[in-house]
């Protein structure tokens, strides 16, 4: 095991693990796939690219790995821990540019099966109205529930709602947020792993990732940037409380903007700290962008 702590959300060992791994890959997919009784994937390669990736001084942190099956299905799987109010509208972006992809000549049904996985480090829906961390997205009818398509399917795994219980009750996917949420104890990862090949064989990669000085090197690079990314985070909401609610808001706009955030994303921010409506968070973003 690793002599320390490690974050398993932290981009290095995520890509690690699962850019390098099929079989861990593999087990991680059919985990999110196991609650449809659909068919289990049983081969990936992975494509090698990483979609709109940013250096740790960018924009933001965050990983794609994209991986296709031998009868064409196509997996994105995506570790993001940054706050991001168009998750939603941003994982379908991702989707379309991994479905669309018919050469010349081809017909619409030769079109493939496409999977995205998110795995957030924050709560995209709002706790008290959606309490299950895992949530399966795909194209229905409104009014009657019909499937318009199976070939969308988008996944996301919202890991601060995830709730620690016995290991013997947990299934597959929560065995895996158990994997990678920090409230694990290192004896629950233990019993995790004596039943779950894929997670002990992760545990013994990450052990072998701790031991290697460059690797270490950019653990310690990606963990520095999401520190100072929290600490001016929690700079602005102080300075918020201590000037006031309206010299607050203004000061806490300009905080979060020079960490390069959207507006969407500030919007939602204030209205967290501040108890504000959406209108209005909006609106304050306007005024002090």
């Amino acid at each position: 095991m690793a002599a320390f702590r490690i974050n398993r959300t932290n981009d290095a060992v995520f890509k690690a693990i699962f850019a390098k791994y099929p079989k861990i890959t593999l087990a991680l997919i059919n985990a999110f796939l196991e609650f449809q009784g659909t068919e289990q994937l049983v081969d990936i390669e992975f494509i090698d690219r990483e979609i709109d990736s940013d250096e740790y001084e960018g924009k933001e942190s965050r990983l794609d790995i994209l991986g296709r099956t031998a009868s064409g299905t196509k997996v994105n799987i995506e570790m993001q821990v940054n706050a991001l109010a168009a998750m939603g509208e941003r994982s379908l972006f991702y989707w379309a540019r991994n479905y669309a992809d018919l050469k010349r000549g081809e017909e619409y049904d030769q079109l493939k099966r496409t999977i995205a996985i998110n795995i957030l480090g924050f709560n995209l829906f709002n706790e008290k109205q959606y309490t299950d961390m895992h949530s399966c997205f795909g194209i229905y009818d409104i009014k009657t529930q019909c499937q318009l398509t199976d070939k969308l399917e988008i996944h996301f795994l919202e890991l601060p709602k995830f709730k620690s219980k016995s290991v013997k009750d947990m299934n597959r996917m929560e065995k895996w947020a158990a994997y990678f949420s920090p409230v694990t104890s290192d004896e629950e990862l233990e019993e995790i792993a004596a039943g779950e090949e894929a997670i002990k064989e992760a545990m013994e990669v990450e052990d072998m990732f701790t031991k290697d000085e460059v690797a270490r090197r950019s653990y310690e690079k990606a963990e520095k940037f999401h520190r100072d990314q929290a600490a001016q985070l929690s700079y602005a909401e102080k300075r918020g409380e201590e000037r006031g609610e309206k010299k607050g808001i203004r000061g806490t706009v300009v905080a979060l903007k020079s960490l390069n955030l959207d507006k969407k994303t500030i919007a939602l921010k204030l209205a967290e700290v501040f108890g504000l409506d959406d209108k209005t968070a909006n609106k304050y973003v306007e005024a002090n962008w």
